[in-house]
């Protein structure tokens, strides 16, 4: 039988826990806040969720499979699920956290991309601690027990997760670790190239695909043996190639609809491609068709 969703406030505690499934992806179990007395410590079962915690004040430590961490504000720690773990907040100095408890097939992964797991579950914030407590108390004060409550819980739980990974993205991003692979990079840039290539830059490309321009060359090269410049300059001439033969736009029309302002530029550019001027290859391609009727 599913136990009861229950909210509990007292001094400097507050705690929203046994809030119902509400997605197999990811879904939310407890949520709270505690300003710890000193030497508190919390030993219980193996947990069967992930408890994530938000360090805002003190300090304490964490031992996870009898190894231990030490945590201090603005530090994030989990405590993996299915792990033996303990916690115990410092003497002097105790620890004032808010934390989310949840689970779900995509639970383990989205704290993957934060650099959370069993083998490192303390991380230094990149963003202060406070800034996961207004989300925190949003879902704190979904206590009433209504269907819209339920939706809005699991969507505040991907907002504190959302917020963590994009915060916690830039050192993973300054050693190249990214979210995708090199393919489903690549295979964006190509398909944002074809549906904006008449007024973009390289560096467009990069910033829409979420990754820094000299890896995004890197990984194009890569995959298809020419810079992304390259590539979009030959992309332009082969739509102007295209627009020339089978229409009779005027070559400035033509220049200007592939993203080339002045027509000289553009004139030499084909040239270069194709080994003639627009005007010749077009005027060549209308002779050749007009001798083989």
């Amino acid at each position: 039988m599913e136990k009861e969703t229950t909210y509990l406030h007292q001094a400097k505690f507050e705690c929203l826990k046994n809030i119902h499934k509400q997605t197999s992806d990811l879904y939310l179990v407890h949520c709270g806040y505690h300003q710890c007395t000193s030497n508190y410590s919390y030993n219980h079962r193996t947990p069967n969720e992930y408890h994530l915690h938000f360090v805002l004040n003190g300090k304490g430590v964490l031992l996870v499979n009898g190894k231990k961490y030490i945590a201090n504000k603005n530090d994030i720690f989990i405590i993996p699920k299915g792990t033996e773990f303990s916690y115990k907040a410092d003497e002097i100095d105790p620890w004032e956290y808010g934390w989310v408890t949840f689970d779900g097939i995509k639970a383990e992964d989205y704290l993957a991309h934060a650099n959370l797991s069993e083998s490192n579950p303390v991380i230094v914030s990149d963003i202060p601690t406070k800034n996961y407590m207004p989300i925190i108390t949003k879902i704190l004060g979904t206590s009433e027990l209504t269907y819209a409550n339920e939706l809005k819980r699991v969507g505040f739980l991907f907002e504190i997760l959302s917020l963590l990974i994009s915060s916690q993205s830039g050192g993973r991003y300054a050693r190249n670790e990214y979210d995708y692979s090199n393919e489903t990079y690549v295979e964006y840039a190509l398909e944002f190239i074809a549906n904006n290539y008449k007024h973009i830059k390289i560096n467009d490309i990069a910033k829409y695909i979420g990754i820094n321009r000299c890896y995004f060359t890197s990984i194009f090269k890569k995959q298809l043996n020419i810079s992304p410049q390259e590539y979009l300059i030959e992309y332009k001439l082969k739509v102007a190639h295209d627009l020339l033969i089978s229409s009779n736009e005027s070559i400035q029309e033509i220049s200007e609809k592939v993203g080339y302002n002045d027509c000289f530029s553009f004139s030499k550019a084909f040239k270069q491609q194709y080994g003639k001027s627009p005007k010749l290859y077009r005027d060549d391609y209308s002779q050749d068709e007009e001798n083989n009727r």
